[in-house]
Formats: C-alpha cells, sequence, structure tokens
C-alpha cells in the first residue's frame, strides 16, 4: 500500500471514531457546536472515503481510454468534498441562528465534554499534520484537500471548546455562537476547496509558470523562436506543450537533439513529475542569402544536396550558381525537371533572375574500388609530381581506380592562419595541376590539414 492510500484509510478510521464519540456526546449534552463537529466529522469520514478511492484510481497507470492517466481523480474527490462541506455548513448555519433566536437553548456543560474536545484537539492536529506532509510530498490534491479539512475541524473544535466554556460561565448563547463559528469555517473551506480543484479540472495554467517557462526555453542552443508554451496541473503531475521555431536547415536528427534539450530544461525548471511534449516548426528569421537558397532547394523532391552555393548581385539583377547532387541513375530528362522546380523554387524563395546548378551524380551505396600500385607507379609519380609543383614539401598522394574511373586523393598542409577562402584556393590550383598532367582522371579530392 503506498503511503498516500496508508495515510487515507488512517485518516477514515479516525474520522468514524471521532463522528460516532462526538454525536454521542452532543446528543447527552445538547450541544449544538458538538452536534455540528459530530456532523462535520461525519462528512470526513465520506471524504475520506472518496479520498481512499480517488487516490487509488489516481494511481493506476495510463491506458487506451485515460491516456495521460487518472490524476484527475484526485480532483474530482476533492470537488465532491467540497460540495458536502458546503451543504453541512448551510445546515449548521440554519441550527445556529435558530437557536440564537431562542436565547441559545438548554447546554449540559459536563466534564466529559471537555474531556472529548481535549482529544480531539489532539486527533485533528496530528491528521492535518500527517496529511499536509503526505500531500505535499506526493502533489496530491486529494490528501491536500483533506488536510485542509482537518485544520478546520481543528480550529472548530477550539471555537466549540470556548463556546462551552462561555456557557460554563453563564454565557447561554456561547454555544450557538460557536455551531455559527463552525459553519463559517466550514463553508469558507468549501469555497476555497471547490475553487483550487474547479482550476485544475479547467486546466487553468499555474500563475506565471507559461512565462518563466518561455524564458527558460528561449535559452536553449538551436532554440531560435519559442511560439507557444501551454500548461496544466493534474493529480500532481505537471503537463507542459512547448512548440519552438528552429532552423530550417537544422535537419531531422539536430532538430531532435534541440527537442531532448527543450525538454530536459523544463523538467529541470519544475518540481516533482512532469509530461513534456515539444512540438518543433522550421524558421526563416536571421537567414543569410546562402542559407536561404539551400533552404529553397531542400523542398525539391529529388534533391540531394547542395553546395558551392554563390549570390552574385549585379545591377542587371541578382544571379545564383550552386552545385545540386541528383542520383547518377537519373536520365537527363527526369534530372532537368527536378532542375527546373529547384531553379524556380530558388527564384520564389530569394527573387533570382537567373539560377545556374551545375549537376552532379550521386552514389548512395559504398563504391568497390582498388589503390593503384607499383604496377601504375607511373601513374603515383605523374600525380605527386603535380601535387608538388603547388605545394612543394611531401603531400600525401593516393591514387584509386574505380571501374573506369581514375580518382586521386591528396593531403597537403597548411598554414593555422590561412583562411578557408586561401586553402579552396590552393586546392582548385592542385585540382588544376592533377588534371592537367593526367588526362583520364575523373575526380580530385584536395584535404588540406
Amino acid at each position: 500500500m503506498s503511503n498516500a492510500r496508508r495515510t487515507a484509510s488512517i485518516s477514515l478510521a479516525a474520522a468514524l471514531l471521532l463522528a460516532a464519540a462526538k454525536l454521542v456526546v452532543g446528543l447527552a449534552t445538547g450541544s449544538l457546536g458538538i452536534l455540528a463537529e459530530a456532523v462535520h466529522s461525519g462528512l470526513d469520514a465520506v471524504a475520506a472515503v472518496l479520498t481512499l478511492y480517488a487516490v487509488a484510481v489516481a494511481e493506476r497507470p495510463p491506458d487506451a481510454r485515460h491516456q495521460y492517466g487518472h490524476g484527475k481523480a484526485q480532483h474530482l474527490a476533492a470537488l465532491s468534498e467540497s460540495v458536502l462541506l458546503g451543504g453541512a455548513a448551510v445546515w449548521i448555519a440554519w441550527e445556529a441562528v435558530d437557536r440564537l433566536r431562542g436565547g441559545g437553548g438548554h447546554v449540559d456543560t459536563a466534564w466529559y465534554a471537555f474531556a472529548l474536545l481535549g482529544a480531539v484537539l489532539v486527533v485533528d492536529a496530528a491528521r492535518t499534520t500527517v496529511s499536509l506532509r503526505e500531500g505535499r510530498r506526493g502533489r496530491n490534491a486529494a490528501l491536500i484537500a483533506s488536510a485542509t479539512h482537518f485544520a478546520s475541524d481543528f480550529a472548530g473544535t477550539l471555537a466549540v471548546l470556548a463556546g462551552l466554556t462561555f456557557v460554563a460561565a453563564g454565557v447561554d448563547s456561547g454555544d450557538a455562537w460557536a455551531a455559527l463559528f463552525v459553519a463559517a469555517l466550514v463553508l469558507a473551506a468549501a469555497l476555497r476547496l471547490a475553487a483550487g480543484n474547479i482550476d485544475v479540472l479547467m486546466d487553468r495554467a499555474p500563475l506565471g509558470a507559461a512565462t518563466r517557462m518561455e524564458q527558460v526555453v528561449g535559452l536553449v542552443p538551436g532554440v531560435r523562436e519559442v511560439r507557444s508554451v501551454r500548461m496544466r496541473e493534474a493529480g500532481g503531475e505537471t503537463f507542459a506543450d512547448v512548440v519552438i521555431g528552429v532552423s530550417r536547415l537544422e535537419g531531422l536528427e539536430r532538430s531532435h537533439e534541440t527537442m531532448d534539450r527543450v525538454e530536459q530544461a523544463v523538467r529541470e525548471s519544475l518540481d516533482g513529475p512532469a509530461s513534456v511534449t515539444v512540438h518543433v516548426e522550421p524558421t526563416a528569421g536571421r537567414e543569410r542569402a546562402n542559407e536561404r537558397v539551400a533552404a529553397a532547394a531542400l523542398r525539391v523532391p529529388g534533391v540531394v544536396e547542395t553546395h558551392n552555393i554563390t549570390v552574385l548581385e549585379s545591377p542587371e539583377g541578382r544571379a545564383i550558381t550552386l552545385h545540386v547532387r541528383l542520383a547518377e541513375q537519373l536520365t537527363l530528362a527526369e534530372a532537368d525537371a527536378i532542375v527546373d522546380r529547384l531553379k524556380h523554387e530558388i527564384a520564389h524563395e530569394f527573387g533570382a533572375a537567373k539560377v545556374y546548378a551545375h549537376v552532379e551524380p550521386f552514389a548512395p551505396d559504398a563504391q568497390p574500388v582498388r589503390v593503384v600500385g607499383t604496377a601504375e607507379s607511373d601513374v603515383i609519380e605523374v600525380a605527386l609530381a603535380a601535387v608538388r609543383s603547388v605545394t612543394g614539401g611531401s603531400p600525401e598522394v593516393v591514387v584509386y581506380r574505380q571501374a573506369g574511373r581514375l580518382l586521386v586523393v591528396t593531403s597537403v598542409r597548411g598554414s593555422p592562419e590561412m583562411t578557408v577562402r586561401q586553402a579552396h584556393t590552393i586546392a582548385s590550383r592542385v585540382e588544376d595541376a592533377v588534371r592537367l598532367a593526367l588526362d583520364d582522371v575523373n575526380d580530385v579530392i584536395v584535404e588540406i590539414v
């Protein structure tokens, strides 16, 4: 049995015992205050039954019909408790006013009435402390509602004890006034419980929580925009729905990493269990010219990848050049259709007057090759000499043959202070030198380290 259910069970037993004792003493003494407390404790017993049932239901795992769990059962129980409290308050107030009109009524201030009220104060204090501690520990609305109820019991019992003391001192209306005070306490508790749990059942957002969460999410790396945050609480658990904007160029994996970071940040900023859902949407904010071109290309089916994007501004209008990779088995007619769509998307995105696309084949699978060895040492020597003519030193050169293709791969050293543009210029010169030296070369890969 969980702590919440054990606490609810103990509260039920105590409520039944107190209700019976108060009823007997109230009838014996004629004290409306004690009878009111008996009714109050009887409602405690009913409330404890509701709490016990609600806690058992709330602890059930989510199922096909209740995919968000059963946590709201606690708030339904607490709302039902507030209705019972409100009804009891009206009855007690009615009887108290009736007695006041009649002079206060006759009340026997026997010693056992005082002894009972003293014992009740001890029990109420213990029940309030235990229920409040367990309710806060587990964020259990039903137990917190019971603790509030027990606290009002304690205050009501204290008022009844004071009323009996006044009656013993000769003030006959003291008991009726005490009963009226109990009615006011019970009604206030009922209204407070109803308001809080109606807010939860209506999915009212915790005050200021969404604003704080927007600030938390906005600081997560990769989040360009926080578009919406929705939050609610139920059954001691916080539910958060977050919509963020990320760059259109992030890709699926990087976007998913950003979503994971957002989820973790939200969980860490909340107390207790939380269910966080993050939805990502593409955003074009703060994109540079080349990024907008690449984003437009991503919308075209059949385009595998784009690179070497250059945006040219001239008095005659804007022109864009780029390399685009398409599946190598496509026919030229199929490729032309894709490139036409690509040009249309780029022009629509960027307002370009001219778009020039250099098409390259893309082979998705690993390609079998062999390294050119001593049998073709002259090829290696020619390639090495071509690279040295540009870079000098002792560059690394590897030559591969793939069916009828010849591939030259070289790794040359660059200065740490060299810019990427300067490195690319040297790589282009190396590539040109190798192609000039070897007529049958198909591709030259230059790595500058």
